[in-house]
């Protein structure tokens, strides 16, 4: 019985621990997740802290549960910092970090209900998310 409790708890945690989906894929794609790197496919979900790697001549397309989305073109390196959006508690936080690459985003529930919230971060500065839709390349 204490088994099947603790069993059911991991379970638990691991259902809330994603945060997006990957709706496209084109090319080799990889994640690194708690320092190890694999491959992702279409339907694959992600987590807080996930690096998305892609790579040359290949793309993916992400839609984090509130409807927000991102399209990474090649050779990106994005960091899924923090995500948090639960309108009953009243808490959200989105912070998003593109190292590397081409990047277009798209809010979505989010816009309306806490703009503000949202933190897109680039080396040489960060984007706030006013309006719903932007396009940006870090080099």
């Amino acid at each position: 019985m204490k088994q099947n409790v603790i069993l059911l708890i991991m379970l638990s945690s691991l259902t809330f621990a994603n945060v997006a989906i990957v709706k496209k894929i084109s090319g080799n794609v990889e994640v690194k997740r708690e320092g190890k790197i694999f491959p992702i496919e279409k339907g694959d979900s992600l987590e807080n802290g996930d690096i998305i790697l892609t790579k040359s001549k290949s793309s993916i397309g992400i839609m984090f549960d509130d409807g927000s989305r991102v399209a990474l073109g090649e050779k990106a390196v994005f960091v899924i910092n923090n995500y948090v959006v639960k309108p009953s508690k009243k808490e959200y936080d989105i912070d998003l970090d593109l190292k590397k690459g081409k990047a277009m985003f798209s809010s979505g529930k989010i816009s309306k209900l806490a703009p503000e919230a949202v933190k897109f971060r680039i080396p040489e500065g960060a984007i706030g998310i006013r309006g719903t839709k932007f396009v940006v390349e870090v080099k």
